[in-house]
């Protein structure tokens, strides 16, 4: 390595061309060592990037093309063919399909299960996963819900979807639904005790006819009895009667002419 002693120019030493030489020589060296040290590092640089690209190539590659294809298929999405039929409360287990879904996927703690078959779009089932073996695709659950045609009818084309969030939504709004169901039903209950009691009033009220007619009643003077007879009878506003038409009359007023013959003698 290149000293600064070796490059000191002393008092009254000759500057001659040995002088000058010599200390261009050992720079030459020096710059010459730093060359060969630099190409080192730089052989040792390449062949580590070549390494690591290698490495990359070997352990990332085929986890891209796994999470590719995986992709492709849907995300945390995997499919089985296992020979199933649920109910609610059955405890069973599932394997899923050896494909490049099942090393990704990864089950929440509630999975929803469906068919691939195109008329099956309303059968699915909310399952309460229990444990997961990827090495394997066992899947463990226990079946919450059931919906559609799965009840009673076995079938092996299923898929499994990793969807905490769309299952917790089903259980609350089917609890929703439940609670609007029951509220639905008391009313309808209350609704039918107050219409039994309307009924019973109106059975057993101080009227439940008019005149021998129910409901909104209108009455003309026919709808009364003996009506219609007993204003004929009666008398005009404005008429004439003779004398013999009062009862008494006649006799009143020749009574009331002897009175007044006898009286003063009837001299008129």
């Amino acid at each position: 390595m290149l000293r600064f002693e070796d490059l000191r120019v002393r008092d009254q030493q000759v500057l001659d061309r040995d002088f000058f030489n010599r200390r261009f020589r050992l720079i030459a060296e020096s710059l010459a060592q730093i060359d060969a040290g630099l190409a080192s590092v730089t052989g040792a640089t390449d062949r580590l990037v070549t390494l690591g690209l290698n490495r990359v190539n070997e352990v990332l590659g085929p986890a891209l093309a796994q999470a590719q294809a995986a992709a492709a298929s849907g995300f945390l999405v995997a499919t089985s063919a296992t020979p199933l039929s649920l109910s609610v409360g059955l405890e069973t287990t599932l394997a899923v399909d050896d494909t490049p879904a099942r090393p990704l996927f990864a089950p929440t703690p509630y999975v929803i299960l469906s068919r691939q078959a195109d008329d099956a779009v309303d059968d699915w089932a909310m399952l309460r996963v229990q444990a997961y073996d990827r090495s394997i695709g066992g899947l463990a659950f226990t079946v919450v819900a059931v919906h559609g045609g799965l009840s009673g009818a076995e079938h092996a084309d299923w898929v499994v979807s990793a969807s905490a969030g769309l299952a917790q939504t089903i259980l609350e709004v089917a609890g929703e639904v439940g609670g609007t169901l029951t509220a639905a039903q008391e009313a309808a209950a209350i609704a039918e005790g107050a219409a039994a009691t309307a009924l019973e009033i109106i059975a057993n009220g101080p009227v439940s006819s008019v005149n021998g007619k129910t409901g909104l009643v209108a009455l003309g003077m026919a709808d009364i009895p003996n009506l219609v007879a007993a204003i004929g009878a009666k008398a005009d506003s404005n008429h004439g009667h003779s004398i013999a038409q009062v009862s008494n009359l006649q006799t009143t007023l020749t009574g009331l002419q002897s009175q007044i013959t006898n009286f003063d003698g009837g001299g008129y």
